[in-house]
């Protein structure tokens, strides 16, 4: 009973902690354009990340769980470890990757272990070289194919309620594809050696994600809406497809990525439609160095949780 419990809490902690820091990157630019209140963005986030977590969570699973050999020890370390380094990063108002945090954990553990799948490993980094640079171009060229129609209407009214439309449609798309994505990154490393089933990992992660949007964090909010470039309603609504998009195609491929990652290529992307001028490479320089620490922190973190439960057990 207590070996369950510290099980469903530390698979909820984290998944609490990615809902908390990624509403952000996909509400980020939609509230600070004020088409969508703070609230009501937390309520429709919430609503539909657990459906995307239930309903398509459960093809990047695998990918998860192959890692390394997952034992009681090594799951509830490397999420412990990956919660407490993405609480940090969001203490310091930066959208951080999960993603990158749970493998570096396993990778950490794993190395004590003896047991690694490099071909995974492998297989997820690549994705997050792919991820941002997916996203700015499908942000990119979305602007263009969308800004002909949208620039056809001449009423100012009519323009207005189709970017409304649009930053509605596109952020309930972003949070459906945000859960059916990282689901795989909250409990999949808990799958398997008699841990948690297939349906109660669905359940779990849905319901953590969920949780943490509805306590989302105001900072990252402006980190990612305001600080990366300037963004118009129009432009905060293609951000959004962008990176909604991007979720979604690799759920598809079984690969979980970062959705910090996919935020601001297809934020980045919305700026140099306007010229590299208007995007802040300080910010991006100041996020890509947080990516770059999380996954060799949340290992060490876990490596230290892991010894620890290893002389106390």
């Amino acid at each position: 009973m207590l070996r369950d419990t510290l099980m469903i809490t530390t698979a909820m902690l984290l998944g609490w902690s990615l809902g908390y820091n990624n509403m952000a990157t996909i509400f980020g630019p939609l509230v600070i354009s004020d088409i969508v209140k703070y609230r009501t963005a937390t309520i429709m986030g919430a609503i539909f990340i657990f459906i995307g977590a239930f309903l398509g969570g459960n093809s990047g699973i695998s990918t998860m769980s192959s890692i390394t050999h997952v034992t009681f020890d090594v799951s509830v370390s490397s999420a412990l470890g990956t919660a407490i380094v993405v609480l940090i990063m969001t203490h310091y108002s930066l959208p951080t990757s999960i993603t990158q945090g749970i493998v570096g954990a396993l990778v950490g553990v794993g190395l004590i272990e003896g047991g690694i799948n490099w071909w995974i490993v492998d297989k997820v980094a690549v994705s997050w070289l792919i991820t941002p640079f997916g996203a700015l171009a499908i942000a990119y060229g979305s602007y263009f194919v969308v800004s002909i129609f949208y620039n056809r209407l001449k009423s100012i009214r009519l323009r207005g309620t189709m970017v409304r439309l649009m930053s509605f449609g596109f952020s309930i798309y972003a949070s459906y594809s945000l859960g059916a994505n990282n689901l795989a990154n909250i409990t999949g490393p808990f799958v398997g050696d008699g841990l948690f089933g297939r349906n109660e990992a669905l359940i779990i992660g849905g319901l953590a994600m969920a949780v943490g949007f509805l306590t989302a964090s105001k900072k990252v909010i402006y980190t990612v809406g305001r600080d990366i470039t300037t963004m118009e309603p129009f432009d905060s609504a293609i951000s959004i497809f962008g990176e909604g998009t991007s979720l979604l195609i690799f759920s598809f491929l079984g690969i979980p990525i970062s959705s910090a990652q996919a935020s601001v290529g297809s934020t980045a992307g919305v700026g140099f439609v306007k010229g590299v001028k208007t995007v802040s490479l300080k910010t991006i320089f100041k996020i890509v160095t947080g990516w770059l620490m999380t996954p060799f922190i949340t290992g060490a973190i876990a490596v230290i949780i892991y010894m620890i439960m290893k002389i106390w057990g």
